[in-house]
């Protein structure tokens, strides 16, 4: 089992389209909770559990991650535990940027909007301060060490139309990996998805020029649809797991099959003592995981992420409900994956074919997939 570690439901932001402000208190994991999980992953020789940091912002609690790391180090066990982080950036010093070089993290997300106008539109601290610099020095320390470090940056109405200037900026700083997010708590309407629309097709020139020139760049969607056009047996659905492979532990001490359902008694299924109840977890997997009838007859359904129910109940505050918005961008994100892919194949493109048609290319992102790991990071915006 993957369990997202929430070692705060505090954080030092107050950014504008922030899904968690109603859950921003100054509650703490006691590291005997976090014992409790790593313990049962031990106790079960799991082969190997990725461990996910998250909050709130986890760098608030630092410590609890060097104590959970030597904590493990310490134990005499057959488990690979692998690192993911989710982080708003602006913590980061010298001391953990060394533990990141030295320990085994396979991603570190990091919340960075593009240029500076972006960022500090929406991403100020709780005492109204611009945080863009400190983060983009931030995110250049880490890329240094390691290119596992990925951009999120969040698409906002105000932002829409600065998509690709966005992605610029992001490139220009150091990253190779890139996971667009887009503002849920936003009134999207028509016209912002001619916009997107229009900027992604801009992204999709950038992504071909970059596979010309034999440049390292990964987008996670486009990437994404690219695969489920090439592998017949892929189903993007399989990414959303509601539970099944990886779960959350909250503040509380209890487990959760996913964020969206964090500190809701309904969907608990199990805690740190315990461990997790099949059957419960079972039931509330088969309860969150339900498609559509409307997306049942379509062609596209294996390659569109229309059954995550924590997007669902994000959009719709249904985790059955599938949103509009998602379906355009969902169909836009696998018309522009296909424009790019048919353009590289037919070029024969050698990074390409490397990338997408070389099972041993990414071998680790591939096989922490399979697992239901995800070596980007989250999906949800924060």
């Amino acid at each position: 089992m993957n369990y997202t570690i929430y070692l705060t439901d505090g954080c030092n932001l107050n950014c504008k389209y922030c899904y968690e402000k109603n859950m921003h208190k100054n509650n703490e994991i006691p590291f005997e909770y976090i014992k409790g999980i790593v313990d049962d992953e031990i106790n079960s020789k799991s082969q190997f559990s990725i461990l996910t940091f998250y909050g709130g912002e986890p760098l608030l609690k630092k410590k609890l991650i060097y104590e959970t790391d030597k904590y493990i180090n310490a134990q005499k066990h057959s488990t690979k535990f692998l690192y993911n982080m989710t982080t708003n950036g602006t913590l980061i010093d010298d001391e953990f940027v060394s533990f990141f070089d030295d320990n085994k993290f396979i991603s570190l997300s990091l919340s960075i909007d593009g240029t500076e106008k972006s960022h500090n539109e929406n991403r100020k601290t709780l005492g109204t301060k611009d945080t863009f610099e400190v983060v983009k020095e931030n995110a250049k320390k880490l890329i240094s060490k390691s290119d596992i470090v990925v951009a999120v940056p969040v698409v906002s109405k105000s932002s829409a139309c600065r998509i690709y200037e966005n992605l610029i900026e992001l490139l220009d700083i150091g990253f190779k990996r890139i996971n667009f997010q887009f503002d849920f708590t936003a009134d999207w309407e028509d016209e912002d998805l001619e916009i997107i629309k229009r900027e992604f097709s801009k992204v999709a020139e950038k992504y071909i020029e970059a596979m010309r020139e034999e440049k390292e760049f990964h987008l996670l969607q486009i990437d994404e649809k690219i695969r489920s056009y090439i592998d017949d047996s892929m189903d993007c659905n399989d990414d959303c797991s509601v539970g099944m492979r990886g779960a959350n532990l909250g503040t509380d001490g209890n487990i959760y099959p996913c964020m969206q359902f964090m500190y809701d008694e309904r969907y608990k299924i199990g805690d740190y003592k315990t461990g997790i109840d099949k059957k419960r977890q079972i039931k509330v997997h088969n309860e969150l995981k339900r498609e559509m009838d409307e997306c049942k007859e379509c062609d596209l359904k294996k390659r569109c992420n229309h059954t995550c129910s924590c997007l669902n109940k994000a959009y719709t505050g249904s985790p059955t409900t599938t949103s509009p918005f998602t379906c355009e961008i969902e169909r836009m994100m696998i018309s522009v994956a296909d424009e790019i892919g048919e353009k590289l194949y037919k070029e024969k493109s050698p990074v390409f074919i490397q990338k997408f048609y070389n099972m041993n290319y990414n071998s680790i992102e591939r096989d922490i997939l399979k697992k239901g790991g995800n070596p980007y990071g989250t999906k949800e915006s924060k």
